[in-house]
């Protein structure tokens, strides 16, 4: 194997949530062929997937277990009708995929007889997959706007709407490639200690190093999204107008000459979703952009540390299926369940990440909505990424963005 390749190689396996559109265009750049990346991915070495235990019929008194995870699903009463089939979904992994096992593939197991497998999700090999009609996966997840270009590419089957209820759905969730089954938010966390009864309202604040002193760090995973549009809203752009503004030469040209003033004050542009909240934690910055998910974890750790909601940045992660599944009306039919109100109510129970169900909100108490970022007081404060912008201009903003930041 040549050392490009074990180079790739290497870079494959470390690719991960956090790293995708990085290694995606490392891959590009590198002249990688879609038959080059079939072979890649053929040599990289897979973890082993893990079946969920196998599939009981459901008890007939209380809707949720003791240890956790829902007994009974509206519509889901026949434990036989996956049986025999199995479901491979590709995931993130880590706490999220945990998260997910509970509250979403260990109940639909046990409602529906399907056997469960489980695997990492990853760009790359879905691409690979297709090209070779090879699937392997039945449902994958992946970001919203990651999705929105594989559908465009060709490499996913349209999400049948006639069995995914889609009549609760917030707006912009029910894609033609893609469900929309996560809300999370990429907002402002600040120390309480540092500021006291003072905390910053938002961006103008985060940019304001007089009244509002200390190091900051920023978020160099997500590239310029979310950066440009922070950099808008602390030059005085309402969040109605920041994607109008972004639209036009000037409105870029202004929020990099924003970024320009805050730069030396960021000591830490963070590569990973855990080292903000550590950072903080810790004490190396004072404030930071940050996922709202990590900042709630190190919360409830009791670390000193809060959220300012106010103009965060409100995305989406959803559920696609590789073009020629071998189980697509299993797979339509878990995209559904995955979708119910009470499904998504209970993963919210176990990651403080938000249902796009409306309804599910209804189901949860009112100091786990207060965490979530959906959820209608805080939804309204935050700005809702333009999947549209950024599909047509993630790249060039993307390489742009990188060279600033090494000048």
């Amino acid at each position: 194997m040549s050392r490009d390749w074990e180079r790739l190689l290497k870079d494959l396996e470390r690719a991960s949530r956090l790293q995708r559109r990085q290694f995606l265009r490392a891959l590009l750049a590198s002249g990688v062929t879609l038959a080059g990346a079939s072979a890649l991915a053929a040599c990289r070495q897979q973890a082993t997937p893990t079946a969920a235990p196998a599939g009981q019929t459901p008890a007939a008194a209380p809707t949720q277990a003791q240890e956790g995870g829902l007994l009974t699903v509206a519509g889901y009463d026949n434990p036989n009708k996956w049986k025999g089939k199995t479901l491979v979904f590709a995931g993130f992994g880590g706490a999220m995929q945990d998260a997910q096992r509970k509250a979403v593939l260990e109940p639909f197991q046990r409602l529906t007889g399907a056997t469960i497998v489980e695997d990492t999700t990853d760009i790359g090999k879905l691409k690979a997959m297709v090209d070779a009609k090879a699937v392997e996966w039945t449902v994958s997840q992946q970001g919203t706007f990651e999705s929105r270009v594989l559908g465009q590419q060709g490499y996913l089957e349209p999400i049948d709407y006639s069995i995914v209820d889609k009549s609760n759905f917030f707006e912009d969730i029910a894609g033609e490639f893609d469900v929309g089954v996560i809300y999370w938010a990429l907002i402002l966390a600040y120390r309480t200690d540092k500021f006291g009864n003072n905390p910053p309202q938002g961006w103008k604040d985060f940019w304001d190093v007089q009244n509002f002193p200390g190091p900051r760090a920023m978020d160099k995973v997500d590239g310029p999204v979310g950066n440009l549009e922070f950099a808008l809203m602390a030059d005085g752009v309402p969040k109605e107008q920041v994607y109008q503004v972004m639209r036009t030469a000037e409105g870029i040209e202004r929020a990099f000459k924003k970024m320009d003033e805050i730069k030396p004050h960021v000591t830490v542009w963070w590569e990973a979703g855990a080292q903000p909240a550590q950072l903080l934690t810790d004490g190396e910055v004072d404030m930071a952009n940050a996922w709202n998910g990590r900042i709630d974890a190190a919360q409830r750790q009791g670390a000193p540390i809060a959220i300012q909601w106010n103009q965060g940045l409100l995305r989406t992660d959803s559920f696609i299926v590789p073009k020629g599944v071998k189980e697509k009306e299993l797979a339509m039919d878990f995209i559904n369940f995955a979708t119910r109100p009470e499904v998504q109510a209970e993963l919210s129970k176990y990651i403080p990440y938000s249902p796009t169900n409306a309804e599910a909100f209804d189901l949860l108490p009112e100091d786990l909505k207060a965490r979530l970022p959906s959820a209608p007081a805080q939804k309204e404060k935050m700005l809702f990424a333009d999947a549209e912008f950024w599909l047509a201009n993630l790249d060039k903003l993307t390489e742009r963005f990188n060279d600033w930041l090494t000048k």
